[in-house]
């Protein structure tokens, strides 16, 4: 089956959207994921499950984190990341691993968009690059703010990088899902913050005395924000002493007016407790929703003990302390 066989048309989600001349990419998005839960049992059951997914709630330094019960991420938690087990396996992103009742959408030419059978949040989505290759941000971050502003409000776009928590680290792709549960999006406003840079164009800032370290660029420019990304990647570089993508998580969110980025920076995959043996042990592995404040414990036991202490001692772990100056 090549692309063209899995990309849906308008004729074939017509049934799912309003009568509309010109449908938007936010009409088909939606039209995808009806479509897509009728017709394939996978995804069918990924939505009954997130449905019954418990969570509770922690406030770790007055910032509020939601710890979430889902089982059905331990594939993801618990992914093999190494060269080696990548190289042994078979790309899930690729057309010819997909399952034959996948279906997607054309994201730009180089992009299908597809329905995540194991989501995090309300209308989690993979976009995938049509061809195989690495899960990189340079080049690549114009894409992701035009995947959040064609997505609109109340959506967000996402980025791992390759050694935080992408579980295709050989395939690029973005992910996307609603923001409506992610504490972090309401905090941004309400949070008293130390601003780092300002102009017509774009708003640099981080969150004071926030539960994990952050820098959050607010603008209307895109090519400005694309420019401080690529500034903030090169600095982060320099800090991390690599010679390669620094290690970081980014979410995009767009109101038509104006873009917001939140990039984390990451000083490691996974925290201690993840190899730890008894009771010390919580099979958590954070990317960037976990790190927006919806923590993904997957093993009901490690769920049942795991504190606010614990999930603050898992974030000071896995991001990285860094003074962000002008």
């Amino acid at each position: 089956m090549n692309w063209e066989q899995r990309i849906l048309t308008n004729v074939e989600l017509a049934p799912y959207m309003p009568p509309l001349a010109a449908p938007r990419f936010i009409h088909r998005v939606r039209a995808l994921i009806s479509q897509q839960e009728k017709t394939w049992p996978r995804l069918r059951e990924g939505l009954a499950r997130l449905s019954e997914v418990r969570s509770k709630e922690f406030s770790i330094n007055g910032s509020k984190v939601l710890a979430q019960n889902n089982p059905q991420r331990m594939v993801s938690t618990s992914a093999l990341v190494d060269a080696e087990s990548i190289k042994q396996r078979p790309c899930f992103l690729c057309i010819h691993n997909l399952p034959p009742e996948e279906k997607g959408i054309t994201f730009t030419d180089e992009f299908v968009v597809l329905c995540n059978p194991f989501p995090v949040l309300r209308d989690h989505l993979v976009i995938s690059a049509r061809e195989h290759k690495p899960q990189v941000i340079d080049g690549n971050f114009g894409k992701l703010l035009d995947l959040a502003r064609d997505l609109g409000r109340g959506w967000m776009a996402l980025y791992n990088g390759p050694k935080c928590g992408a579980s295709a680290p050989d395939h690029l792709h973005f992910q996307a899902c609603s923001i409506e549960m992610l504490p972090i999006i309401p905090e941004i406003d309400a949070w008293e913050r130390r601003v780092i840079h300002k102009n017509n164009a774009i708003e640099v800032f981080t969150l004071r005395n926030y539960r994990l370290n952050q820098l959050i660029a607010r603008g209307t420019s895109r090519d400005d924000l694309i420019l401080w990304c690529e500034n903030a990647i090169s600095r982060l570089a320099v800090f991390s002493e690599v010679m390669e993508e620094p290690m970081i998580n980014l979410i995009a969110y767009s109101d038509q007016e104006k873009w917001t980025i939140i990039l984390f920076p990451r000083s490691k995959h996974r925290p201690s407790c993840y190899y730890a043996e008894g009771d010390a042990r919580l099979t958590v592995s954070p990317a960037a929703i976990d790190l927006a404040g919806v923590l993904v414990v997957p093993q009901v036991e490690d769920f049942n003990r795991i504190t606010a202490g614990d999930i603050e001692k898992i974030y000071a772990e896995v991001t990285m302390s860094f003074e962000w100056e002008n």
